[in-house]
């Protein structure tokens, strides 16, 4: 079984328990009981349909002759290093993700992520498109929506 495949079936599984972990979620104390729940489980659904949707789409990826597979192995190494880096990233921005606040995070997550699938000479890309994202992203919750996201040691964002 290929590595996307695997991945594939994780992403799919972490939807499930994600989605079943927000229906566990206590009844809100004031206002409407289940309005903290319906974002979350909205999340989790639609990583359950993405992660059902990956798997659907890399059976059929699947080589069907042996000409095929043969050639599949030569050109594996790019995409399994991409997914092994991706994963060990997002592990780092939930590390990261309390301690130093929302804003810089995921500025440093987003940066790393463009940094691994299009290489270092698109730094100045990789910074405005991390800064634009977040920088709108934290306007749109905090501000617009009044959610407020972890804020840095230092105070500002």
């Amino acid at each position: 079984m290929n590595l996307s495949i695997i991945s594939s079936i994780f992403v799919t599984a972490i939807g499930c328990i994600y989605t079943f972990s927000t229906l566990t979620l206590p009844p809100a104390a004031i206002g409407r009981p289940n309005e903290p729940k319906i974002f979350p489980a909205m999340l989790g659904f639609a990583l359950l349909l993405m992660g059902v949707a990956l798997i659907i789409q890399e059976i059929h990826k699947l080589p069907k002759t042996k000409e095929e597979r043969k050639a599949q192995n030569i050109k594996i190494g790019t995409s399994e290093k991409q997914i092994v880096l991706t994963l060990l990233n997002g592990l780092v921005y939930a590390l990261l993700f309390n301690p130093i606040g929302y804003v810089f995070s995921t500025i440093i997550f987003l940066m790393s992520e463009l940094f691994i699938f299009d290489g270092f000479k698109v730094w100045k890309k990789a910074l405005a498109i991390a800064l634009s994202f977040t920088i709108l992203a934290y306007c749109i919750f905090d501000l617009l929506l009044g959610i407020y996201l972890p804020k840095s040691l230092i105070g500002i964002f």
